[in-house]
């Protein structure tokens, strides 16, 4: 299927490598058809996404059974920018525009030299309404986060996400997506840690999008997600030469791949976008969605539906309101 680019909607994975942006991304595709309940909404996978990210999944089931995991889902290469398509429509019916996950190596955020693929992935992040934040969640709670600034970043995601705001006015949706956390999920004096830390360790960025001049056009949730629901953090070890190695164990022997709140985002990302439609009376974005949605209010409300399964707490956290995250009023433009 091949789409108008004025028919893509860019949601960019920034973050550090090795974070677990693509099992986000697989785990999110794969659970999708379990939640979507009696909602007319259907996702279609395009080209060679299914699978891509199908392939990840069976390395992550794989991991789930083995009590000590060795293994792990390769980092996204230092070079590559990958893109993964998700066609977005009615049941039983063509797709009437296409979400792009934009997945890439947290390195060539670093890139001096602005190589194509480095300004592809700037370019990415200036065309997305959503940007998808991750966290390595053991870098940022384990030793009291001795790690969080030498993998998290947490300063270089902050000029990006600045950068990002500086371009224009547009309304942006920041999902701040802590992963690997089934450590930290587990109670919720835990996930309520997680939060604290989250909100520490990132207080520039969060500062940022809460100044005046910036809050009206930025809304953000804190959503951890368990990518696994299996495979819990374990130790840390650090070779002589400074080399970090974190080691993860499953829950048990044959443990279940069972992943949780994989759908947050996307029901999240879906509401603001729709809400952006429906509400933004002008600008570039409203002109792209007018193509994208096509007055095609069966789809308005669909989308709605499945977009009011969103939650809250434990851990899950609406830490900057917009109004594009109330409810949306489907059908009506």
């Amino acid at each position: 299927m091949s789409m108008p680019a004025r028919y893509v909607l860019e949601v960019t994975m920034l973050g550090p490598s090795g974070a677990g942006k693509t099992s986000l991304l697989a785990s999110m595709y794969v659970q999708y058809s379990s939640v979507i309940g009696g909602t007319d909404l259907d996702l279609t996978p395009v080209g060679e996404t299914a699978a891509r990210l199908t392939d990840v999944v069976a390395v992550l089931k794989s991991l789930s059974r083995s009590v000590q995991v060795r293994d792990r889902v390769a980092n996204t290469s230092a070079l590559d920018l990958h893109r993964y398509e998700i066609g977005v429509g009615r049941k039983n019916r063509k797709s009437r525009f296409v979400l792009r996950f934009t997945d890439y190596a947290g390195g060539l955020l670093r890139d001096p030299n602005g190589t194509p693929v480095a300004q592809g992935v700037r370019n990415a992040l200036a065309d997305s309404p959503v940007v998808v934040l991750a966290v390595d969640t053991p870098s940022l709670m384990e030793r009291d986060g001795l790690y969080h600034e030498r993998i998290n970043a947490p300063y270089l995601m902050y000029e990006q996400v600045k950068e990002i705001l500086r371009s224009d006015d547009r309304p942006r949706l920041l999902l701040v997506v802590p992963l690997k956390c089934e450590k930290y999920v587990a109670t919720e004096h835990g996930s309520a840690e997680l939060l604290s830390r989250v909100r520490t360790g990132y207080q520039p960025l969060f500062d940022h999008i809460a100044h005046a001049d910036v809050r009206p056009r930025v809304g953000c949730v804190v959503i951890p997600v368990q990518t696994t629901g299996s495979i819990v953090f374990s130790s840390i070890t650090e070779s002589p030469n400074g080399e970090l190695r974190f080691h993860f164990r499953s829950r048990r022997a044959g443990a279940e791949y069972r992943p949780v709140h994989t759908d947050q985002p996307l029901r999240y990302a879906l509401r603001f976008v729709l809400n952006v439609y429906l509400r933004e009376r002008r600008g570039i974005w409203r002109e792209t969605l007018d193509g994208v949605f096509g007055h095609d209010q069966a789809l308005e409300r669909a989308i709605a539906q499945f977009a009011d399964g969103t939650v809250t707490g434990p851990g899950i956290e609406v830490v900057q309101h917009h109004p594009h995250l109330s409810s949306s009023v489907a059908g009506r433009a």
